[in-house]
């Protein structure tokens, strides 16, 4: 079953007075990276939350985040300095001057942009427990909205792909009618081109060369190969894991085996069909590339 690379799931969880909020959000990209924002007092369990996420997404770039904050009135989650770390940063700074004679000057912006030294309530009243309950509960359900979604656009992206690689068949078996003609005509042609030098020429051996020739004409071959391929892909698209790469590697081998048969054929109307088929298989790429 194809999977989209792409999709959101978000969920919240209350109990005792407490809020948690889950959001994720995953974008298309050739292997997985998962990068979380979580509460500084459960920082440990960040290995888990992310053990949780590769269960769902096997590629892409996965963001989440993870809020708690208070339902009541005495504690709203508002950000607080950390003592510890200001005085730390204090004495640095102190250092700083006396060793080096100058004057540190220190905006707000500075001192904000230092994560270490702000707090949330939230931090430091939960009882970790309660906060690892509802971060379980809420990432569960989130997750389970992400990988809905993932659902719904890899059913629709499979759908298309089917539709064109339809499209793809339908094509190879027009150009294979209208290639079976073509090794006889060019040998015709030829024939007729020199048939004022036939008197000069051994005639056995004539035919025998233009047969040659014409028979390097032929892409029946290409047609099956082809063919397989196209079978290949769909049996790709029912799979379970790593259809994007396989899937992939089975366009490069089609649009080779499509490049060959303009190149080899040299037939108007093949060529023309070739390009149509080209155009689906980018069509296809395009899809292939958000699809895990």
């Amino acid at each position: 079953m194809a999977v989209s690379m792409t999709g959101y799931g978000t969920a919240q969880f209350e109990q005792d007075g407490w809020l948690c909020q889950v959001e994720i959000r995953s974008v298309n990209q050739r292997f997985l990276d998962i990068r979380l924002r979580l509460p500084n007092a459960l920082l440990t369990l960040e290995a888990s939350v992310k053990d949780k996420v590769k269960k769902v997404c096997q590629r892409g770039k996965v963001d989440g985040s993870i809020r708690l904050e208070s339902m009541t009135q005495s504690a709203q989650g508002f950000p607080h300095w950390q003592e510890p770390a200001v005085r730390h940063y204090a004495s640095l700074l102190s250092q700083f001057e006396e060793l080096t004679g100058r004057e540190v000057q220190v905006s707000m912006k500075d001192l904000l942009s230092q994560r270490d030294l702000l707090g949330e309530s939230v931090d430091l009243e939960i009882p970790p427990e309660l906060g690892e309950k509802l971060i379980w509960e809420s990432l569960e359900l989130a997750l389970q909205a992400l990988k809905s979604m993932k659902n719904r656009e890899g059913q629709a992206m499979l759908e298309d792909i089917q539709s064109r690689l339809q499209r793809c068949a339908q094509l190879a078996q027009q150009i294979e009618e209208n290639s079976k003609h073509v090794p006889q005509q060019f040998q015709q042609r030829l024939l007729d081109h020199l048939s004022d030098l036939q008197a000069k020429l051994d005639a056995e051996r004539l035919h025998q060369e233009v047969a040659l020739m014409a028979e390097r004409l032929d892409i029946s071959e290409e047609i099956v190969r082809f063919s397989t391929h196209l079978q290949h892909l769909q049996e790709t698209l029912q799979q379970e894991r790593e259809i994007g790469k396989r899937g992939d590697f089975l366009l490069q081998e089609l649009n080779r085996e499509a490049n060959t048969m303009a190149s080899k054929c040299n037939d108007t109307g093949v060529s023309h069909t070739v390009v149509e088929i080209k155009a689906e298989l980018e069509k296809i790429r395009e899809q292939m590339q958000n699809i895990e």
